[in-house]
């Protein structure tokens, strides 16, 4: 089971909705409906990820985006990985 805090639970479901927990962590969906330049927004993804030092699972594929984040050394959703999240907007 992956722990994750009541305060941070609240803190996804208010402030970061389009991320929804999962048995991997943290998930989001970027579909292509979104923006048509997936590429760019894996580019951004690892950017952000090489900044914080904490780097997503990714699988792109010609629907969209699936990106997973969990602490992995942690098995946990922690506030250090909530960084990604809120800088990446789409």
């Amino acid at each position: 089971m992956i722990d994750i805090s009541d305060d941070l639970k609240e803190k996804l479901k208010t402030d970061l909705p389009e991320w929804k927990l999962s048995t991997n962590g943290i998930n989001r969906w970027i579909s292509r409906e979104v923006s048509t330049e997936l590429g760019g927004i894996v580019s951004k993804i690892w950017d952000l990820a090489e900044e914080a030092n904490h780097h997503p699972d990714i699988i792109l594929g010609y629907k969209g985006i699936s990106v997973d984040l969990l602490t992995h050394d942690k098995n946990a959703i922690t506030l250090r990985i909530l960084i990604l999240p809120i800088k990446l907007r789409y």
